[in-house]
């Protein structure tokens, strides 16, 4: 008999035990020893989902149009050097051009220059060589020969020097009225009177570097 006693006893144990396990049963009647389940509270959130901290999630972007983005990117970029290497390109030519100006103008002025060379260097080593009896006379004739010299450099350029005769009428377009002089004869009136200063003229294009200075007679007022 003491075998079945013992697994009906067995059996009584694991039935109570059971029914204390149950989530109906209250903590304070369980038995010593056993511990209910902990129950899930109704306010708990599972495990790996987000909580709501009243910040806006974004929606995560259509993959064409961060493509599209991504394309115009880089284009904007392309752009952005293209553009970068134009001006370079620009620069250069600019100062490519300005030495082929300089270079031009040189060229055309090179004649002159190397005129203009051998006078100054004329005019250095007749000033250390003047003698000590140098005079007035010496030095018109010094100076007559330096004139010479330009006159000659300026006709091989193209530039002519010249002067109205007294008695030509006044050209305002080749002269230039420096002074007035009264006359008595009213025919002499717009007439010239005296040239104080030569003019020079471009034989090319037939018009005045440098208008001539001149005295120009003008009608006298009568007395009243």
């Amino acid at each position: 008999m003491a075998p079945e006693l013992d697994s009906v006893e067995n059996s009584l144990t694991s039935t109570t035990a059971g029914e204390f396990d149950h989530p109906e049963f209250p903590h304070a009647d369980s038995p010593a020893g056993v511990t209910p389940p902990a129950q899930p509270s109704s306010s708990a959130q599972p495990s790996g989902a987000l909580r709501d901290t009243g910040t806006a999630v974004p929606a995560p972007a259509d993959p064409e149009i961060s493509a599209v983005l991504r394309d115009l990117a880089d284009s904007a970029g392309h752009y952005h050097d293209r553009a970068q290497q134009r001006e370079r390109v620009i620069d250069y030519l600019r100062s490519e051009l300005e030495l082929l100006r300089r270079g031009e103008r040189r060229g055309l002025l090179r004649p002159l220059l190397t005129q203009m060379c051998r006078l100054h260097a004329d005019l250095v080593r007749q000033a250390a060589t003047l003698p000590p009896d140098f005079d007035a006379a010496k030095a018109v004739r010094l100076l007559q020969s330096y004139t010479d010299t330009l006159g000659e450099a300026l006709e091989d350029n193209g530039v002519i020097m010249y002067q109205p005769d007294e008695g030509d009428p006044f050209n305002p377009r080749r002269h230039r009225q420096v002074k007035r002089q009264p006359s008595t004869d009213p025919a002499q009136a717009g007439l010239v009177a005296a040239v104080r200063q030569p003019g020079y003229l471009d034989i090319e294009s037939d018009s005045p570097l440098a208008p001539a200075e001149v005295t120009v007679f003008m009608a006298a007022k009568e007395e009243q």
